[in-house]
């Protein structure tokens, strides 16, 4: 469903890590909501009906958190949807959304509604510029670890693994011959 009254802030807590704050308009409310109602009524009663011939009003009122859990799940969907096709790659999520303060948020028939969520972003597409391939691995030499995209990000190579006296810095790999026995 497409949202005709949506609002959104993006907000950049820290640089891999988007905060997206959403507000939905009421009209939007109202037309997730009837429809959430009217999915629960063929499929449940309310006292004094069969079921699936209940009122839509005896629906919302006997099952209204269902109602709204239903219809807050679609509202989520299509505005995260629509905003992100939106956003630019960078700000683009590389990991499921979470929201934020679920328990504070409810949806009231007809009222605008607002929530926020919060992601992660790819931290390799804000180091790369879209003509550049990214590089793959880490080089690691001596007591450095050089890799690329920390280089492209201007995070300098450093002291990360610890020297022990008497071996060789770098340890090349033999590869095992055929003949030689496992050890067990």
């Amino acid at each position: 469903m497409q949202l005709a009254e949506l609002q959104y802030a993006l907000e950049d807590a820290i640089p891999t890590q988007r905060v997206l704050r959403l507000r939905i308009g009421g009209s939007d409310v109202r037309l997730a909501m009837d429809k959430a109602a009217s999915k629960l009524q063929k499929e449940t009663s309310a006292p004094g009906f069969r079921k699936g011939k209940a009122p839509l009003i005896l629906i919302r009122k006997y099952h209204a958190k269902r109602v709204e859990v239903e219809a807050f799940s679609e509202l989520k969907r299509d505005a995260l949807d629509q905003v992100f096709k939106l956003l630019d790659e960078k700000d683009k999520p590389f990991t499921p959304p979470e929201v934020l303060d679920e328990a504070g948020s409810s949806l009231r028939y007809g009222r605008p509604f607002e929530f926020a969520v919060k992601y992660l972003v790819d931290p390799a597409g804000l180091s790369r510029q879209p003509e550049q391939p990214l590089q793959q691995g880490a080089v690691i030499s001596g007591s450095q670890i050089q890799h690329p995209i920390l280089q492209g990000m201007g995070i300098p190579s450093g002291p990360r693994l610890p020297t022990i006296p008497g071996l060789p810095a770098t340890m090349p790999i033999q590869p095992k011959s055929q003949d030689e026995p496992e050890p067990s």
